[in-house]
């Protein structure tokens, strides 16, 4: 087998390392948008390192960057849609490229929980109603829409230069992940919290808007991203009910909550007292005089993400159930 992953960033070279450790017999490649990105994984023998410049050039991959995705059997794609674009990258370079490769079963699309858009707070899974507005998100419903189309056209895969017989033939599943806000080592309320207290000031407060209604953060550790994908592209393509086809599935931990009890609980965590810097008092009494509070940039909508299909269709479960078993495992590694 072969994997693909389009974005080497902070998620995607984690995935990386975790595929390697679990199937060290994986040919592995994946991307970066600079020469000077590339030079950083040299300590990465097993991996291949493709320059995919999505700031300058705009010509996709080289040929052997090209060679390595229509080989992959499976491809992981982590990258945003580009802005000129409003596209999915991968496919918006070669997407042609892909609809030819005999070699392909599964893609994993890393989506967000941004395009539900608002929902008030209120519980909602996969099937609820996409209330997005901001161009991000809505960028990001097109590329979910695109990878599904990809999965059903009828010709795909059936058209490359592979060795793999009819006989052996089997279409690609195509799997879109909305994932909650990423945290992890040296991107969580502890390393916030830590940074503040070396700047010798406290500022970890609840974050956007505030009213009657709490405002709830989705999150995933991103260890939990990639073993939910580990589960997934390792999963029999054979359902009960014949070939599995793929899904949509929020990638998120069981707790959505706001972000002012996660920065209390990592201040408790690392023994120092609770603060808040007045903001919460603040919009509140302007929530009550009935005054709208300008949402801040992270602001897509307030909503609590159910993850039970995640967990009934491939028999995922977070190693973090919540926020509290996320920050109790990064805090050795971030308080050092």
């Amino acid at each position: 087998s072969s994997l693909f992953i389009g974005g080497l960033g902070y998620c995607g070279i984690r995935i990386a390392e975790a595929f390697h450790k679990s199937h060290p017999e994986c040919r592995i490649s994946g991307t970066v948008r600079s020469q000077e990105r590339k030079t950083q994984y040299h300590n990465h023998p097993w991996l291949n390192v493709h320059v995919l410049d999505l700031d300058e050039s705009y010509v996709g991959l080289d040929e052997h960057g090209l060679s390595d995705l229509v080989s992959a059997t499976h491809v992981i794609q982590t990258v945003a849609p580009l802005a000129d674009f409003d596209r999915d990258p991968i496919l918006a370079f070669h997407e042609d490229d892909l609809r030819r490769s005999a070699r392909l079963r599964w893609v994993g699309y890393i989506s967000s929980t941004g395009v539900y858009g608002d929902h008030g707070g209120e519980w909602i899974d996969e099937d609820s109603e996409l209330r997005c507005v901001d161009r991000k998100s809505l960028a990001r419903v097109r590329a979910e829409e695109e990878w599904q189309a990809l999965e059903k056209e009828e010709t795909l895969g059936k058209n490359g230069d592979g060795d793999i017989d009819d006989d052996d033939y089997q279409k690609p599943r195509i799997d879109c992940f909305r994932c909650g806000g990423i945290y992890g080592p040296e991107r969580s309320m502890i390393t916030s919290v830590l940074r503040e207290q070396g700047n010798e000031r406290s500022t970890t407060s609840a974050g956007g808007e505030m009213s009657a209604t709490p405002k709830y953060v989705n999150r995933i550790l991103v260890d939990d991203i990639c073993s939910a994908l580990l589960t997934a592209a390792s999963s029999d393509d054979d359902s009960k009910d014949g070939r599995r086809s793929g899904n949509i599935f929020n990638l998120v931990d069981d707790d959505p909550a706001p972000r002012n009890e996660v920065g209390a609980e990592a201040r408790r965590l690392l023994g120092l007292a609770s603060t808040d810097d007045g903001n919460n008092e603040a919009n509140n009494k302007a929530a009550a005089a009935g005054r709208k509070v300008r949402a801040t940039s992270r602001n897509t909508g307030n909503k609590r993400c159910k993850n039970q299909r995640l967990k009934n269709e491939y028999g995922w479960e977070p190693s973090a159930p919540t926020f509290r078993e996320g920050l109790i495992k990064l805090l050795d590694v971030e308080s050092r």
